[in-house]
């Protein structure tokens, strides 16, 4: 199987300690940093905006994307079990995509199902995001360009 690791989601007790964290020790840089507005979908911070911003705009930031080359962790606020994944992100060719679609089992909770993507959670609670091979992680807000107003 032709596949990469894109990206994994991970919960932590304080978003912010952990962005530092993760960036000393892997050198990561921000890639984005969301809120879910009432609406149900992800906005992202423009990328000129810092904690304060979103801060003095009222902007509860509810996930955050470092990244380091073509891996990106992304961080939620949450109650973390030691050893606990979230959220696994892939590449893989299309027809590798198709081959996992066919033998996931009837009762899988799917959430994404397109020919270059695909995700669901997992019988272990694990979501599992899939996607095209040559992909780059962008946050939900930046790739449907929905942006905070701050």
């Amino acid at each position: 199987m032709d596949t990469e690791i894109r990206h994994i989601a991970i919960f932590v007790s304080d978003l912010r300690k952990a962005e530092d964290y993760y960036q000393q020790v892997f050198d990561m840089g921000i890639l984005g940093r969301e809120s879910m507005l009432p609406d149900g979908q992800w906005y992202s911070l423009p990328t000129d905006k810092g904690w304060q911003d979103a801060e003095r705009a009222g902007i509860e930031i509810g996930m955050l994307a470092l990244q380091r080359s073509a891996f990106t962790i992304a961080l939620f606020p949450g109650d973390p079990q030691p050893g606990q994944l979230y959220i696994v992100g892939l590449n893989m060719p299309v027809e590798e995509i198709k081959a996992v679609r066919d033998r996931l089992p009837a009762d899988t909770e799917v959430w994404q199902d397109e020919p270059e993507a695909l995700t669901f959670r997992d019988r272990y609670q694990i979501v599992w995001q899939i996607y095209q091979s040559g992909t780059e992680f962008q946050t939900s807000g930046e790739s449907q360009r929905r942006w905070l107003e701050i």
